[in-house]
């Protein structure tokens, strides 16, 4: 789930807690379950917290300790603790309000969640709390806000709007700058020479000369809405030297990809045609789901390009245009999942099943799959507001994982992007991060095809010895 405090909000809270420092995500209710066990797995222990509220009636607030949380059944001491308001009737409208009694700024109780104050000013809930529709309704209280706290002649009502029905609670550790964690993956400087070294290296790209193959082929799948085709869009557009929209793309409860597509890249500056083709297919939903032989026929190369999709006359081996005998050239050498990364722990049983279900096909084949995963900018302020983030963000980091978790692959076969949506000029970032998940789709590409060879020679081998045993009998 995206992270929801902004860009903003996370400045005015660094502006009160008086020194540099970054938010890292630690609990958030809608992602981790609403109970004080969960909490205090998550958040004990770590260290100053932001905890942060956003009630039904629009207003955010929420309260800050420098001491960590725990579950001792007594009160945390903490002089630098202090409440604060961000927003109130969905207006933009930030209060401090600093502890007056240190003795008692947190309470930390294994039976309770967040909770603030003597008696206590923020006490946030108790027991497991179940979402109702598209809120939380919290059992807490902050009746008795103001006791610990100076709320500066604030009330419960302009500081809460009288609610604890949330949308959602989210705790971020606070991370000072000078000990920012390291990158959780290695990657290449954010520069323009690295841009460049990238796109040489895909412009001059050909596959192997003994496969006799023209054009890696790879082939996007996912769900509506994911970016399959933007991911072809953006490519396109790093290779042309302008942001293009050449494969329809969007936001749609149908697929907008109603084709199977071969679509050819051309670079710009030196006119070619480039080696490797990205094959884009409809997308898949709850309820409408990708004809898992229309897969086999598309993988194995018996699909032609271009064949429009017709759900009520599913593609068959009697079906015009089907190629009956293809050779390496014509198969799919590549897949990728492109899955959306701010909705990818909360993916639908079923469209998950379907593609662990068309992955099973694909292991049966020994096609190598990656994960694209997109909408990185969603997950993750920080990213929104730069890309060179991208390896720093936990969220990032944790959505990258939970996508290897779910899909069965490594780590390393999870690629983060940001597709070209609404920007309307290149970024050098936003090029690195696609290229160099194109590349990795291109290597895996390579991988499949030796193998393909290996395969290929081993069978006319064994053909070879039986028909010189043929002759010898």
């Amino acid at each position: 789930m995206p992270e929801l405090l902004n860009k903003n909000y996370r400045d005015q809270l660094v502006t009160w807690i008086g020194k540099p420092c970054h938010f890292r995500l630690l609990y958030k209710i809608s992602r981790d379950g609403c109970s004080p066990t969960s909490f205090h797995q998550q958040c004990d222990g770590q260290g100053a917290t932001v905890t942060v509220l956003y009630n039904t009636n629009n207003t955010i607030y929420g309260g800050y300790l420098s001491q960590s949380w725990n579950s001792n059944g007594g009160y945390i001491e903490d002089s630098d603790a202090f409440l604060f308001r961000l927003q109130y009737n969905e207006s933009s409208d930030p209060l401090k309000f600093p502890v007056n009694d240190k003795s008692k700024a947190g309470y930390g109780s294994s039976v309770y969640g967040p909770t603030f104050g003597d008696g206590h000013d923020i006490y946030t809930f108790s027991g497991t709390i179940t979402r109702s529709g598209n809120e939380f309704p919290l059992n807490g209280s902050v009746s008795k806000i103001g006791k610990s706290y100076n709320l500066n002649g604030q009330t419960v009502d302009t500081v809460t709007n009288n609610s604890l029905n949330v949308t959602d609670l989210e705790i971020y550790r606070i991370v000072d700058r000078e000990d920012e964690e390291k990158p959780w993956r290695e990657h290449f400087a954010w520069t323009t020479k690295t841009m460049q070294e990238l796109k040489e290296t895909l412009q001059v790209y050909e596959p192997r000369m003994e496969a006799n193959v023209p054009a890696a082929n790879i082939l996007l799948i996912g769900q509506i809405g994911a970016g399959k085709s933007s991911f072809f869009n953006s490519v396109d557009s790093i290779f042309r030297g302008r942001v293009t929209n050449k494969a329809c793309s969007g936001s749609s409860e149908r697929s907008i990809t109603t084709m199977y597509r071969r679509y050819e890249l051309k670079d710009s500056s030196t006119k070619k045609v480039l080696n490797f083709r990205l094959c884009d297919t409809c997308g898949f939903q709850e309820g409408s789901a990708l004809d898992a032989q229309e897969f086999s026929f598309t993988v194995c190369g018996n699909l032609p390009d271009c064949y429009r999709f017709n759900p009520l006359v599913p593609f068959e081996s009697d079906t015009p245009g089907y190629i009956k005998n293809p050779d390496l050239k014509d198969k799919i050498h590549c897949v990728a999942f492109v899955i959306d990364g701010s909705t990818v722990d909360v993916m639908p049983d079923k469209v998950l099943k379907h593609m662990k279900d068309l992955q099973a096909r694909m292991n049966h084949r020994g096609l190598p799959q990656v994960v694209l995963l997109t909408k990185i900018d969603k997950i993750c302020p920080e990213v929104a507001d730069d890309v060179t983030k991208t390896y720093t963000g936990t969220a990032v980091c944790d959505a990258v994982n939970k996508a290897a978790e779910i899909m069965g692959l490594p780590s390393a076969q999870i690629l983060p992007v940001k597709n070209y949506v609404s920007e309307p000029n290149l970024k050098i970032a936003l090029d690195i991060l696609i290229m160099k998940a194109l590349k990795r789709c291109i290597d895996c590409a390579d991988d499949f095809m030796d193998e393909q060879l290996l395969r290929i020679a081993a069978e006319e081998e064994k053909s070879d010895t039986e028909n010189q045993i043929k002759k010898f009998d």
